[in-house]
């Protein structure tokens, strides 16, 4: 037996020393205590009174260190996201990596005519409906905004479509607590009620801080409603280093800690273990173009980082990968989402957005989510490790066959093969006198093929037909309540 011997599962990635954790911990509780927070909430300002911290001035609220140690503390280090017929499916615990869809965006990359145009309602679904036959990306964001909805029906109508078109859990982003009380209202027809959407959440809610080290209202108004309800929420911030932050990595580190943190300790005081996960995507700012650059290897970076000050703190992480600069599917999109997906891996984030974005968070691409699903599934044989033992070292094997010997008429052969990775868009095939250049499917064909397959075959499982009715009855009062028509536009059949 040796002595110290450890195994690894999985290989291991680690960007930060224990003494650098240290350091950026300590440097964001100084921010808080030193520069303070704004604080947009008069209900979260009384709280932190209570606790100890300097509310005099609600633009500079000082949080002290203890209370901040406190909320992390409270703060429960494991979170389980049910599918949506209750079945437990995803295990936020620090333990595995879980990949999912995009949030709104205004266009989409049609996987028909290969253009860019605007996204309406019938495209979230079917990017929902896709994401549901992905197996490897195993939760949804809204997928879109429907184009001819109003901004604030927008995104209720994309959670009508996430609730219709798969059973793997979704993450809204409301624009208010109004809003999210309406998904609220929506998803209990299907949970059967509050307490059974607390005790087997399908739906978690987002919010983001407003960088640079400012709550506003409407984030912590939908934060502290989670916290009453217990509803799991994700706490997110977006720095850019040079803009809303400083330009060293580090400063960016500790300014988006800073920020996530009071976030945090506020939803601890309402409620003291309410589910939070951590979350966010510094980054840099392109000085060429001053905008936020998803290819920058910084981005990937600055997210490990951050997902190793989290589980620090054994929260789970919210990441990001799967996304690209790119405005076609092609060298510098594959480039890219390889990058963000192994190193989102390899670093542990639980839960990681992003699949299928495109163009600095503006056009989603049904493609590019097929493209990242099998991009996934080549990382996951990676993540697996390898198996050393009697069986797998296959000694009697060798000695039998010996040497130049062949192992194809081999049982052993015929078991352990099967474990070998096979793609679907990508070419295995060799150039022959039979197989021209001209013939060779290139992966864009491919990839191409299955994507329109997906979208033309998959049927995601059904709800009851009276509960779509009632669904479609809420999402039409919605409507008349904002004085809009129902139903709202589709999509035109020229598209």
């Amino acid at each position: 037996m040796k002595a110290n011997y450890v195994q690894f599962a999985s290989p291991q990635f680690r960007v930060l020393s224990d003494k650098q954790l240290e350091d950026l911990h300590l440097a964001s509780l100084h921010i808080l205590e030193r520069t303070g927070v704004s604080i947009y909430s008069d209900e979260a300002v009384d709280l932190l009174d209570g606790a100890g911290a300097d509310v005099s001035n609600p633009k500079r609220v000082r949080i002290p260190c203890y209370v901040v140690e406190r909320a992390l503390r409270d703060a429960p280090k494991n979170i389980v996201l049910c599918t949506r017929d209750g079945h437990p499916s995803l295990f936020l615990n620090g333990s595995r990596t879980y990949f999912g869809g995009v949030p709104d965006l205004p266009d989409i990359l049609d996987p028909y005519s290969g253009k860019r145009r605007p996204h309406y309602a019938e495209d979230t679904a079917d990017m929902v409906r896709l994401i549901d036959a992905l197996p490897n990306v195993v939760w949804i964001m809204n997928s879109g905004l429907a184009h001819g909805v109003p901004p604030e029906l927008s995104e209720k109508v994309a959670q009508v479509q996430c609730l219709l078109n798969t059973i793997k859990p979704f993450v809204p982003s409301p624009i208010n607590v109004g809003g999210l009380k309406d998904i609220l209202e929506l998803v209990q027809i299907v949970s059967g009620g509050m307490e059974n959407l607390k005790r087997r959440p399908f739906l978690l809610n987002s919010v983001e801080p407003s960088t640079p080290l400012v709550q506003s209202r409407e984030a912590l108004e939908m934060s502290l409603l989670c916290a009453e309800l217990g509803i799991p929420n994700i706490v997110f911030n977006m720095l850019m280093a040079g803009a809303t932050s400083p330009a060293t990595l580090a400063g960016t580190l500790a300014v988006a800690n800073a920020e996530l943190l009071s976030h945090l300790t506020i939803i601890q005081l309402k409620r003291p273990g309410a589910p939070v996960i951590y979350g966010g995507e510094p980054n840099i700012m392109d000085m060429r173009t001053s905008i936020f650059t998803y290819g920058a290897p910084e981005l990937c970076l600055l997210s490990a980082c951050l997902t190793e000050l989290t589980h620090s703190y054994g929260l789970p992480m919210f990441g990001m990968a799967g996304s690209t600069d790119a405005k076609i599917i092609g060298a510098q999109a594959g480039i890219e989402i390889m990058h963000q997906v192994l190193t989102s891996a390899l670093s542990g984030a639980d839960l990681v957005h992003n699949i299928g974005l495109m163009d600095h968070c503006t056009m989603i691409s049904p493609e590019l989510a097929v493209l990242s699903d099998e991009i996934v599934d080549m990382i996951r044989i990676t993540m697996g490790g390898l198996e050393i033992n009697e069986e797998t070292l296959s000694l009697e094997l060798i000695n039998q066959i010996g040497p130049g010997g062949h192992y194809l008429n081999e049982e052993h052969t015929l078991k352990w093969f099967r474990r070998f990775w096979v793609p679907s868009v990508m070419d295995r095939t060799q150039l022959t006198q039979e197989l021209t250049q001209d013939e060779v499917l290139h992966c864009e064909d491919l990839l191409r093929h299955k994507t329109r397959k997906i979208l033309e075959t998959h049927t995601p499982q059904p709800l009851p037909e009276e509960m779509v009715g009632e669904i479609k009855s809420l999402e039409a009062s919605w409507f008349r309540a904002a004085g809009h028509n129902y139903p709202y536009p589709s999509r035109p059949q020229s598209l």
